[in-house]
């Protein structure tokens, strides 16, 4: 029989990686849909993220990845900058020492560029958006045998849609017609590049979807209604999407938030006739008045009094004023 293996287990990294997940996730979820996002494939994931319907929680594992790409990319700025000729800017003209950030529908879709690059000596004449990603050995493989196959130009796009999207969707904002990757293994030790052109359909479809996420007042439809398709299977919006739980009650998850788009990134409220921002709308736990958007719920509603603000489902269970508080459902996920 063979031994039973031993695992050790150290409480001082264990306690790091605690430290970790506490930290890493007590970010606020961000106010916009990024553009980093937007070649996501399923459109009712990016609503979700986009209306709070989850809040977002990584493992240690996932938030030290997120740290070495943010370091990765300190490092390839540095050694793009040791060549001569070349140009690298990563920050706003305006002098105000932030990230190139471009902003549409109504400011609710934003986007910030890692930077412009100028002087490539495969094309010293063409400026670049320069985007630098960080990856496991197996992936960054899968680039060098996609560019092998495809030829450079078709590469990104058949290796990563989202990165491809990206490229696209800053292409746009910045008139510019070439994006320029590089992709790093784990600790900076190998890198690949890849060059992409502009599309401009891709990139017209690519605003259109965002402006169609943006404007939706429910959830668009699933990309399966199987919840172990692959890409529903680790999704972090499933408990919501597939298996009936609450969402989380803020502002955006209520039946009287709107985003307009006649500001930057304004949002309304129709029960107080007032703007909400962004400080309010996470705090929408603490109002009497939310609602759920009814298609946000597992339960079909079957009534509703606009005046006192309440939704009625099926079930008999009443959402609102008057009935049970958004807060009291989500306590009580059972119901």
């Amino acid at each position: 029989m063979a031994p039973i293996p031993i695992i050790h287990r150290d409480p001082t990294l264990d306690a790091v990686d605690a430290a970790i997940e506490v930290s890493g996730n007590a970010e606020p979820a961000r106010p916009y849909l990024g553009m980093s996002e937007i070649g996501r494939e399923c459109a009712r994931a990016i609503w979700y993220g986009f209306r709070w319907a989850t809040r977002s929680r990584f493992d240690a594992a996932t938030l030290k990845r997120f740290q070495d790409g943010h370091r990765a990319e300190a490092i390839m700025i540095e050694r793009l900058r040791a060549v001569p000729g070349i140009i690298l800017w990563t920050e706003d003209p305006s002098g105000n020492g932030r990230q190139i950030g471009r902003k549409d529908v109504g400011g609710h879709f934003r986007g910030h560029l890692d930077g412009i690059i100028q002087g490539l000596l495969q094309a010293p004449k063409t400026p670049h958006v320069w985007e630098h990603k960080a990856t496991n050995e197996t992936k960054q493989a899968k680039l060098i045998k996609l560019i092998a196959e495809l030829g450079e130009k078709q590469a990104l796009k058949a290796w990563d849609p989202v990165y491809y999207a990206q490229g696209q969707v800053y292409m746009h904002y910045q008139g510019l017609t070439r994006h320029y990757l590089t992709c790093d293994s784990p600790g900076s030790r190998s890198t690949v590049s890849v060059r992409t052109d502009y599309d401009h359909i891709e990139a017209v479809k690519l605003l259109a979807k965002a402006s169609r996420i943006i404007t939706a007042s429910e959830p668009p439809a699933r990309i399966s209604e199987r919840p172990d398709w692959y890409q529903c299977s680790w999704c972090q919006h499933k408990p919501a999407c597939h298996e009936k739980q609450i969402p989380e009650v803020a502002c955006r998850t209520c039946a009287h938030a709107t985003p307009e788009l006649d500001g930057d990134g304004r949002w309304s409220c129709a029960r107080y006739q007032c703007d909400i921002d962004t400080e309010t709308q996470r705090r929408g736990s603490e109002c009497p008045s939310h609602v759920f958007i009814p298609a946000l719920l597992p339960w079909k509603a079957v009534d509703a009094n606009e005046a006192e603000g309440w939704i009625e489902y099926g079930n008999g269970i009443r959402n609102g004023p008057g009935g049970i508080a958004s807060t009291e459902l989500l306590a009580n996920t059972a119901m």
